[in-house]
């Protein structure tokens, strides 16, 4: 537990350095770049929904079940929230970057086993979602959506730490293996996104 702890939150501190959460929390940002920021974010919240739903379509363990079936319901609507956040920007986007990444994630919660499942939803995204949501409240004060995950994403990051607790059909290798990969994927996609915000309003 100890090192599954140390290995993410190091991952939480380099995530914080990425370029996409600098991009949000420097103050010499242009809010034009910081507003596409969220147009490019949208793709990504639309597909956690996906992203969750493939955890609970395909988790057989009654206990993770609902647990998956808690974090779903707790999460249905907020790429809605996020679409009204941008209600002056009706732009849509798709970036293959952005799709591969999220079609990765709904790939592993279809075919790794469950507390791999969790340790995902719960130690990678919400874990990565925690720290862009506090950088996204610095960026867009009294925002509803950054308010409400800024919120959220700490008790749904605890929610894997509880997994990995309460259950004993786990490794340290094994959780350290799938998160690494997890926040690689982030990784890829955040500077994506933070590429795409500043090539599209280039001067």
């Amino acid at each position: 537990m100890e090192r599954v702890a140390q290995f993410n939150e190091e991952r939480q501190r380099e995530y914080a350095e990425s370029a996409l959460i600098r991009l949000l929390t420097d103050e010499s940002t242009d809010p034009a770049t910081k507003k596409a920021v969220l147009t490019y974010l949208q793709p990504w919240s639309n597909a956690f929904q996906r992203m969750i739903s493939a955890r609970v379509t395909f988790e057989s363990d009654p206990a993770l079940y609902a647990l998956a079936l808690e974090h779903q319901q707790e999460e249905i609507g907020h790429d809605a929230i996020l679409r009204r956040s941008r209600a002056e920007d009706t732009k849509v986007v798709w970036d293959p970057v952005i799709e591969a990444g999220a079609s990765w994630f709904v790939d592993q919660f279809a075919v790794q086993p469950g507390v791999k499942k969790a340790a995902l939803a719960h130690l990678a995204l919400e874990a990565g979602s925690l720290v862009f949501s506090q950088a996204g409240t610095r960026a867009f004060p009294d925002d509803e959506y950054f308010d409400l995950h800024d919120e959220a994403d700490v008790g749904h990051l605890e929610m894997g730490y509880d997994v990995l607790r309460e259950r004993d059909d786990w490794s340290a290798d094994g959780v350290i293996e799938v998160l690494d990969r997890g926040w690689q994927v982030i990784g890829v996609v955040s500077d994506r996104i933070a590429e795409c915000a500043r090539r599209d309003t280039a001067a």
